[in-house]
């Protein structure tokens, strides 16, 4: 059965091999109020992951792994390998309320989704790290202290005060994605 709203992370992974939540991420979803039966329970490519908990990489692997992942969004590979199984799981719930942090803007750009798959897409990003603003509704929400950022996005809808490492912690975050939501008829 087709659920009317999901709600789901895209980032880039700080560990290639592992695509679950972090304990940020979890208390976002909580911090928003999301029920359980609308959360994507794990981060892009939203596949399965094998059982196990979640290790969090060093400041050094994750910046590698995420330049990685950035990179190789760009290629043809990238669109042939995940743009279906991005096309299934949004064709699971009426629309999508996607979370994007840093470089997952530029992962999704780079599915090159449908006008009809994108048109029930609404992306909330921070620190966005991307080419250009997606194709969807969207807001870009950038830190005053987030210089990683600025170097693709000098010009953002709103600014507060965050570095690039740590927009899921700040109390304001949570509040702009439910009036960024809310404000669509939601």
């Amino acid at each position: 059965m087709k659920s009317s709203l999901q709600v789901a992370f895209i980032t880039g992974r700080s560990r290639h091999d592992c695509w679950l939540l972090s304990p940020q991420q979890t208390a976002f979803f909580d911090r928003l109020g999301v029920p359980s039966a609308q959360r994507v329970g794990v981060n892009f490519p939203w596949q399965p992951q094998p059982e196990r908990d979640y290790q969090p990489p060093g400041l050094l692997c994750a910046s590698v792994s995420n330049a990685r992942e950035y990179l190789g969004s760009r290629q043809g590979g990238f669109v042939r390998r995940y743009q279906a199984q991005a096309q299934a799981l949004f064709e699971r719930a009426d629309r999508t309320l996607l979370l994007c942090g840093s470089c997952g803007l530029e992962l999704f750009n780079n599915l090159q989704l449908p006008a009809g798959v994108l048109s029930r897409i609404s992306l909330f990003a921070w620190g966005p790290v991307a080419r250009k603003r997606p194709a969807c509704h969207h807001l870009l929400v950038q830190g005053h202290r987030d210089l990683i950022s600025r170097l693709w996005f000098p010009q953002v809808d709103i600014r507060i005060e965050s570095g690039h490492m740590d927009y899921l912690t700040r109390s304001e975050l949570p509040e702009l994605c439910r009036q960024f939501w809310v404000g669509q008829g939601a």
